[in-house]
């Protein structure tokens, strides 16, 4: 059984600012945000920036609300470099006191210089007080659950990122969650179909997810492994609901009353 803290995504409303997002998860009493403190070059507009001239207005909304920083969004680790481009990144998470970071490994095929890779972004972010999870998706070179767990023990460092979508578009290797249960520290959950195009793979994850128990992912069986004090986030980007004229608000207290309808059998009882 679980001791979720629930998080928002800013995939949930795109167009919201950081400060907005930190109020709007207030509004629906999450514990964390997410936030996007680094974005590479390619993908600068796409995503909404915490900049550091907006970091007093940040902190001063996660005083009003008591919502904190789950996590950070996205670190990747493209080459052998030695990540000085990610440190103004870091710099504002440990700022607005952010503990946790999301990274991704690109352009990589060999284990070794993966986990090397992996090592060394856990030793800079470790100077900040902020601790790496890596992701696995179809979109990066390291794609599925066992592949991504292999590289963090090899490591000795960081934690598993673990969303349902990658997951299920990857192998659904939903027996691997057990076996590596002790590295999972935050769980992104969506819903949709067993299969889709894969031409339509980008859109689904960027743009148009279902909500939590309203596609056929065997979520039950995917949260049963977890134990423990664990962070569970909405990650539902809503696209038609927004064209359609719902606010920003709506969509994100429609995420997060699914994700948490679907985690409450799980929920270890307290005291």
């Amino acid at each position: 059984m679980i001791q979720p803290r629930f998080s928002l995504h800013p995939l949930n409303a795109l167009e919201t600012p950081p400060v907005e997002l930190v109020k709007i998860a207030g509004d629906l009493e999450c514990s964390h945000v997410t936030i996007f403190t680094y974005i590479p070059e390619d993908a600068k507009g796409l995503y909404p920036l915490l900049e550091r001239k907006d970091v007093d207005a940040f902190l001063e909304a996660m005083a009003g609300t008591g919502v904190t920083v789950g996590n950070l969004e996205v670190f990747g680790l493209e080459d052998d470099s030695d990540y000085a481009h990610l440190i103004e990144g870091l710099e504002v998470g440990q700022i607005i006191g952010a503990k946790r970071a999301t990274t991704h490994l690109h352009a990589v095929d060999d284990h070794d210089i993966a986990v090397d890779r992996f090592k060394r972004f856990c030793g800079l972010a470790a100077e900040y007080g902020i601790v790496p999870g890596l992701e696995f998706h179809a979109f990066s070179a390291v794609k599925d659950l066992r592949s991504a767990a292999a590289i963090v023990r090899d490591a000795g460092c960081g934690t598993l990122v673990l969303d349902v979508l990658h997951l299920m578009r990857n192998g659904a290797q939903v027996d691997a969650i057990a076996e590596n249960a002790d590295l999972v520290s935050l769980v992104q959950l969506s819903d949709g179909p067993l299969e889709i195009d894969p031409d339509q793979m980008w859109r689904e994850a960027i743009k148009e997810r279902a909500l939590p128990g309203q596609g056929a992912f065997p979520l039950d069986a995917i949260l049963a492994p977890l134990s423990g004090d664990i962070i569970i986030e909405a990650e539902i980007p809503q696209y038609q609901a927004k064209k359609a004229g719902c606010s920003a608000l709506e969509r994100a207290r429609r995420s997060m009353e699914a994700t948490r309808s679907v985690t409450a059998p799980h929920i270890a009882a307290a005291g």
